[in-house]
C-alpha cells in the first residue's frame, strides 16, 4: 500500500524521497498544477529541492482526493495552509494515521498543528507530530539526521517510527505533543533575532547568549502550557533550535539577516520563494504569551520590528538594558 504525502514543498519531497529509498511506494500531492506536471516530467523538484533526482516509485498528483486511498498520509504544507488543505478531507480519515510535519501556530486561533488537525479530522483519527532539526535538502541528500515523532498514543508514535527510521534518519518516540510542537514552532521565531545578530555583526559571544536565552524563553511559555520542560533539552528543543539559528539553510535565520540589512518583511517575503515560518508563528507567539501574561522579551521586541516597523537598534538596546536578574533557565 502506498504512503501519501501531502505538501510538494522542500520538506514533503524530501520525506517522499527518503521513504521511496526505503522501498515504499509514495504517493505525493502538489498544490501547483504546474509544479506537478514539471515533477511528473522531469522526476525533479526544481522549484523547492533542485538538484534531487525522485525515484520512480514516486507518484505524482494534484489531486488531494487521491491521497485518501493511503493508509498512512503524512501532511508536510506550510503551517498557514494546514487548515485548508485538511479541511476537505473532515471526517473522512478516521481510520487512517497521519503525521504533521508541519512546525507553527495557527494565527488566527493559536492552535499547535496536531490541535488543528485533531479539530478538523477528529478524534479517533491516530495523529502524530515529526520534528527535531532536519533541513529537508541533508535529508535529501541522506546526511544523518536525528528527529522525534510525539503523539498521545504511544503505538502510533512508534508506527511511524519504524515507518521512517532508516540508518540515515533516526528517529525518537515521545508522549509530549504540547512541548515537542512548541520547540518545533518557536525555534523559528528565534532563528530571526539570530539571523538579526549575525546580519549586525555582533559576534559569537552575543550569539551564544542569544540562543541561550531564547531556550529559556520556549521553556518559559511551555511550562506555562503544561509541557515537559526536559523535552526542551531535547531533539525538538534545543536541536532544532541550534539548527535553525545557526545553519546556513535556515530561511527564518536568513529573514532575520535581512531585517538586519534594513529591508522590510513584507519587502523580503515577496522575494522569497519558500516560507518563512517564523514570520507567521512570531505573531501568534506573542499574543499567547501576552494571554498567559508569559514574560517574552525576545519574542515581543521581533514582533514590535516585523509587525511594528521599529528599528533592530532600538530594539537590541532595550534588549541589553533590561533589569538585572538572577539567570532563570
Amino acid at each position: 500500500m502506498q504512503t501519501a504525502v501531502i505538501g510538494g514543498g522542500a520538506w514533503g519531497t524530501a520525506i517522499a524521497t527518503h521513504l521511496s529509498r526505503k522501498g515504499h511506494q509514495v504517493l505525493l500531492w502538489v498544490y501547483e498544477p504546474e509544479l506537478c506536471q514539471i515533477i511528473t516530467q522531469t522526476r525533479e523538484n526544481s522549484y523547492y529541492l533542485p538538484g534531487i533526482q525522485l525515484p520512480d516509485t514516486i507518484n505524482v498528483t494534484h489531486t488531494l482526493g487521491d491521497v485518501l486511498s493511503c493508509h498512512d498520509i503524512i501532511v508536510a504544507t506550510p503551517s498557514f495552509a494546514l487548515r485548508s488543505t485538511l479541511a476537505p478531507m473532515a471526517g473522512r480519515m478516521r481510520d487512517k494515521h497521519v503525521l504533521i510535519l508541519a512546525k507553527g501556530l495557527e494565527t488566527e486561533t493559536l492552535l499547535r498543528m496536531s490541535e488543528v488537525a485533531t479539530q478538523l479530522l477528529g478524534q479517533e483519527t491516530r495523529i502524530a507530530t515529526l520534528s527535531g532539526p532536519s533541513f529537508a535538502k541533508e535529508v535529501a541528500d541522506e546526511v544523518f539526521t536525528a528527529v522525534v515523532v510525539a503523539s498521545r498514543i504511544q503505538a502510533v508514535a512508534k508506527h511511524f517510527q519504524e515507518l521512517i527510521h532508516n540508518d540515515r534518519l533516526r528517529v525518537y518516540t515521545s508522549d509530549d505533543v504540547l512541548g515537542v510542537e512548541l520547540g518545533g514552532a518557536l525555534k523559528n521565531v528565534m532563528a530571526i533575532g539570530a539571523g538579526i545578530i549575525e546580519g549586525l555583526h555582533l559576534g559569537s559571544n552575543t550569539q551564544a547568549a542569544y540562543i541561550t536565552r531564547a531556550l529559556a524563553e520556549i521553556k518559559r511559555l511551555g511550562k506555562a502550557l503544561g509541557a515537559r520542560e526536559t523535552t526542551f533539552m531535547g531533539l525538538s528543543g534545543i536541536g532544532d533550535l541550534v539548527l535553525t539559528c545557526t545553519g546556513p539553510l535556515s530561511r527564518n535565520r536568513m529573514f532575520g539577516i535581512e531585517l538586519a540589512r534594513g529591508r522590510k518583511a513584507e519587502e523580503i517575503l515577496r522575494s522569497q520563494k519558500a516560507v518563512v515560518e517564523g514570520y507567521y508563528t512570531v505573531d501568534a507567539a506573542y499574543r499567547l504569551s501576552t494571554s498567559l501574561t508569559v514574560e517574552m522579551p525576545i519574542t515581543e521586541q521581533l514582533y514590535q520590528i516585523i509587525y511594528q516597523g521599529k528599528h533592530v537598534g532600538r530594539s537590541l538596546e532595550e534588549i541589553t538594558r533590561r533589569v538585572l536578574k538572577e539567570e532563570d533557565v
